[in-house]
């Protein structure tokens, strides 16, 4: 059967799945906020900040790190993890920056261990982008 799709015609092609593992931070994320927010707000708002510190950072890299595919742009792919890289770092930065700068009730333990519980859905990464 002929597909007109070239995707389809190539999987090779297609968009990585570790944008899963983007999405399965995000969701942690929140879901580890809604668990803490029974013990206050400020655990609540140090968790969603923590995460999110975590978590869009690491959407900047997968977005900025893969977004050639194919032989043809290998420098392309290479420079855009370089990017992608140094992207994460400043934007990880700037976002304890602006935690603890702009938000005067957070929890430091509880930011950082969610930022550390967000970080190891990474180690799920095998699991989460199997086909």
């Amino acid at each position: 059967m002929f597909r007109s799709d070239s995707r389809a015609s190539y999987p090779h092609l297609q968009q990585p799945h570790i944008y899963r593992v983007v999405v399965a931070q995000l969701l942690a994320t929140v879901s580890l906020t809604l668990l803490l927010l029974p013990l206050g707000k400020s655990f609540a708002i140090s968790a969603l900040s923590g995460g999110l510190a975590c978590s869009v950072p690491n959407a900047y890299l997968v977005w900025r790190a893969f977004r050639y595919r194919g032989a043809s742009a290998a420098q392309k792919i290479v420079r855009s993890f370089y990017q992608g890289e140094a992207g994460k770092f400043a934007l990880t930065v700037l976002a304890f920056v602006l935690i603890f700068t702009r938000i005067p009730s957070i929890d430091p333990l509880t930011m950082f261990g969610a930022f550390a519980l967000i970080q190891a859905v990474n180690w799920l990464t095998p699991l989460l982008i199997k086909s």
